[in-house]
């Protein structure tokens, strides 16, 4: 009788587990398609813009003049970059979760470009957004933080551009949000232990990783991110990144008049 009972609690138990799956799904479903909706006020070049920040070449781009002001910052990125690459990947893989292209119909949302299907959980643009974002906070110096803090709301808009080109559930996005201030904080927390010989202009290694800069160059202009339509950004981001290599080798090289 008793082990009935305990099996009867059991499936009990699971069809709740079933029952408030259901309506937290059903919850996010109606959740996206507001947002997305609510979105569609803005152009969809103004998403595509947003969300190619949320790209790992974009945010090389845009945080490589660290590496002028503040080289710890720059090693801080270099750090986060491969662990919130890594958790995005590993978590995606690992659930396999469908996309809202795959689930709802087409016309029941606003969808802006390829209709992607699989491995929605988390949004990687959303987690590499935040990660640099949590990076750049922590590991600059206390006055410097307040000035630092209007970037979460970049983050926040590059998550938000997900769902509103249709590609992402809203949980897709916070989580992707939490993954990425744990990953930024810890690649923050890893690069305060570096030796001050290496934040040097003529460091071997400063040098080196600015080569990173020439292949970042490279994508910038030759591979397509997210959109076609991004382009432009791309171009204004490969002419940011030369003109920081120019003056870095500059500086290391000992040749100031660059």
């Amino acid at each position: 009788m008793s082990l009935k009972s305990s099996g009867l609690q059991v499936d009990c138990k699971w069809c709740a587990f079933v029952e408030l799956n259901s309506v937290v799904m059903a919850n996010n479903h109606e959740l996206f398609i507001l947002i997305n909706s609510a979105c569609s006020i803005l152009p969809a070049w103004f998403w595509m813009s947003i969300s190619v920040f949320g790209t790992g070449w974009m945010i090389f781009a845009t945080t490589l003049p660290a590496i002028l002001f503040a080289p710890r910052v720059f090693y801080a990125i270099l750090i986060t970059a491969p662990i919130a690459g890594g958790i995005s990947r590993f978590t995606k893989l690992a659930l396999g979760f469908p996309r809202p292209p795959a689930v709802l119909e087409r016309d029941s949302f606003n969808l802006i470009g390829q209709a992607i299907e699989r491995y929605s959980m988390p949004s990687g643009h959303t987690l590499a957004a935040f990660a640099a974002a949590c990076c750049l906070y922590f590991c600059s110096s206390q006055p410097v933080r307040p000035w630092l803090l209007p970037i979460f709301l970049g983050a926040f808009l590059v998550g938000l551009s997900r769902i509103a080109i249709g590609v992402h559930w809203p949980e897709d996005v916070v989580v992707g949000a939490l993954m990425g201030l744990a990953a930024g904080y810890a690649g923050s927390r890893l690069a305060l232990l570096l030796p001050e010989r290496l934040m040097a202009m003529d460091s071997g290694w400063l040098r080196f990783f600015s080569l990173w800069g020439l292949v970042c160059l490279y994508a910038l202009l030759t591979e397509r991110l997210d959109f076609p339509e991004n382009k432009p950004v791309q171009w204004c981001a490969a002419a940011l990144v030369s003109v920081v290599l120019l003056r870095f080798w500059g500086k290391s090289f000992g040749t100031n008049r660059l």
